[in-house]
């Protein structure tokens, strides 16, 4: 590019215009010294002013008004690293993930390249991205890159694979253990679930393909245990009841015990049922409570369990005794009671935090500190810790608004 001079326009400038120029650049100089000696009046006041109040200039911490603390919170965990830390540091607490599930799907979900390779078997979906980078898979496993898209064809059962997929390399879980693991956090690692029954008693899991289930459990709990897990969660819910009805999910948490326990021997494993005081429904006496608390811990497998039941007052199965509901046969606090007298070393609480709605995400709402604080103290003096819940909105688990942020929470580290 070629600059031209304002010399080399013309040969005849004129006296006129350039006196005119000089005396607006004098206009305009003068009119900024005098902006410029206000805003540093104003500045040297405003100074004084903060000196002499003695304000911090930056938010105060918030104190946490309760004794209990949250030792983890739910969450889930983002394929970029920093969003991940962003979370951790928000919260202040360990985290805990959900499951994936394993639900069945067809050849026209996947590429031809991937099909070529599954042939004959029956193909499962794996629903939560995940890649198998560095680790060590069997010779019946294929990888596939197609574009972007590295897909896991990963043998699992008699005649069944389960295909993962990872874009660009991503994998929350394995995010969330790299930066636990630079800021001295625990991360447990929701283990993958069957769908549920489709007809019949649609709140049980569908284990007649259990053989895949607990094939690809192995393979997965041995890539993230080489990728420093703490521990797992088994996502699958259930009542913290010991009645036979609910066997096809402690079926499920026994077989997957033993799954983690030959990987990773006595490794933490966290299962977290719920609660229903209310007169209206199936009401669980503390006592039908206490057997189920019991039944949990029975199917441990050399495994360490805790459980954390949710304390349903986010979902309105439970009140507290302040709360003086007329709704509900028992409190939060007589569950926990009678719990802790069965075995308090291995019992936490869920807090629910959000507000009960019509029995879905969309119809509940964000809670109110106080209203956790509350919760926090009323199961205190029977637990270990609280693992912070919520879902209010469809990304609940991403924003984790009332978990951590320097309130009540115990910091990283305290769940083990």
């Amino acid at each position: 590019m070629v600059k031209v001079r304002a010399s080399e326009r013309s040969d005849k400038p004129s006296r006129n215009r350039s006196a005119q120029i000089r005396i607006v650049l004098g206009i305009v100089t003068t009119v900024l010294v005098g902006f410029i000696l206000i805003f540093a009046v104003a500045n040297n006041k405003s100074g004084e002013q903060d000196s002499d109040s003695g304000r911090a200039q930056s938010e105060p911490e918030p104190i946490c008004r309760a004794d209990g603390q949250f030792v983890a919170g739910f969450m889930s965990p983002q394929v970029d690293d920093a969003d991940t830390n962003a979370m951790l540091e928000r919260m202040n607490t360990d985290a805990v993930t959900f499951g994936g599930r394993i639900v069945p799907a067809t050849a026209e979900d996947y590429p031809e390249e991937v099909v070529e390779v599954v042939g004959d078997r029956q193909i499962y979906e794996y629903t939560v991205t995940l890649n198998w980078q560095g680790v060590d898979l069997s010779s019946t496993d294929t990888i596939v890159e197609v574009g972007d898209t590295e897909y896991g064809i990963i043998q699992a059962g008699d005649e069944g694979v389960v295909i993962t997929e990872s874009v660009n390399g991503g994998d929350a879980f394995h995010s969330l253990i790299r930066v636990s693991e630079e800021r001295g956090n625990n991360a447990y690692i929701g283990l993958p679930v069957p769908q549920m029954r489709t007809t019949g008693e649609t709140w049980l899991p569908d284990n007649s393909y259990a053989d895949v289930i607990d094939g690809f459990a192995e393979k997965f709990v041995d890539a993230y245990h080489q990728r420093g897990a703490d521990g797992y969660y088994l996502a699958m819910e259930m009542p913290l009841t010991d009645t036979s009805h609910w066997d096809p999910v402690t079926d499920y948490y026994s077989r997957q015990t033993q799954i983690i326990n030959d990987v990773s021997e006595g490794a933490t494993v966290l299962i977290s049922p719920y609660l229903d005081g209310r007169e209206d429904s199936e009401t669980i006496s503390p006592e039908t409570a206490t057997l189920g608390y019991q039944k949990l811990l029975d199917l441990n497998n050399g495994t360490r369990i805790l459980v954390s039941p949710q304390d349903g007052l986010g979902v309105d199965t439970t009140a507290l005794e302040a709360d003086e509901s007329e709704e509900h046969q028992f409190t939060a606090e007589d569950y926990f009671e009678a719990l802790q007298e069965v075995e308090p070393e291995r019992l936490y609480v869920t807090v629910e935090a959000m507000h009960p709605g019509g029995g879905s995400s969309d119809s509940r709402e964000p809670t109110s500190r106080d209203r956790v604080e509350e919760q926090l103290d009323a199961s205190e003096p029977y637990v270990n810790g609280a693992i912070g819940f919520q879902w209010a909105d469809p990304n609940s688990m991403i924003q984790i608004p009332h978990i951590g942020e320097g309130a009540c929470a115990a910091g990283p580290g305290k769940l083990n």
